[in-house]
């Protein structure tokens, strides 16, 4: 519940400060990744809109052609980001109804169909299944930005040019914030259920069997 209401939270005031700003106040964005660049415009918002832009300057490029529009204003993050954090939320949702358990990979199988769960390699192999299916989400948003990468450098054969669209970004993204999101939720819920000594909960939550 608290990895989805944070999530909750972030997705929302992605939308909501590119809305509530003027019209062409947040436009010509080109920074880095992982470095605020741009800091100093950002003291120029209010306090809600610059701890936004100031979120997404810090983690994304921010570069307009690859960002989405709203009201003529920039979102704080680029469109493949968009769709990572709408994916955590999603992936934060579909385990509220997991069965808790001391070992993350039992947790997230909890979900699955009852049929997936009883095949012998899930049953003797649950981790390395649930990293076979995390990591299986990631390959869109890999596949996308690494093709887009090589076209870039120009070593794809055959001439071959490819450069993403804001769409596909954001459909890329979602499955990789899936990913994250479970894998997130699921070691947060590990951790409260952990027994100490063997008996109760370090942090009681409900649970069922």
């Amino acid at each position: 519940m608290i990895m989805f209401i944070l999530g909750l939270i972030l997705v929302l005031s992605l939308f909501i400060a590119p809305a509530t700003l003027g019209p062409g106040t947040v436009r010509h964005l080109d920074g880095r990744a992982n470095a605020m660049d741009y800091q100093d415009e950002w003291k120029e918002l209010g306090p809600f809109h610059a701890v936004v832009y100031s979120f997404g300057d810090f983690n994304c490029h921010q570069k307009e052609d690859r960002t989405i529009i709203i009201n003529d204003n920039q979102m704080p993050v680029c469109a493949r980001d968009t769709g990572i954090f709408i994916g955590v939320l999603f992936g934060a949702a579909i385990l509220a109804r997991a069965v808790v358990d001391d070992s993350p990979a039992h947790t997230f199988l909890s979900i699955l169909p009852r049929k997936f769960k009883e095949l012998k390699f899930v049953r003797k192999r649950p981790g390395l299944t649930t990293a076979a299916l995390l990591l299986l989400m990631v390959v869109p948003t890999g596949l996308d930005g690494g093709i887009q990468l090589l076209s870039t450098m120009g070593v794809l054969p055959f001439g071959i040019s490819y450069e993403s669209t804001n769409p596909t970004r954001l459909l890329t993204g979602f499955p990789m914030g899936v990913a994250a999101g479970v894998l997130m939720t699921m070691l947060i819920m590990t951790l409260v259920s952990r027994r100490d000594d063997g008996e109760q909960p370090l942090i009681p939550i409900a649970k069922s069997r």
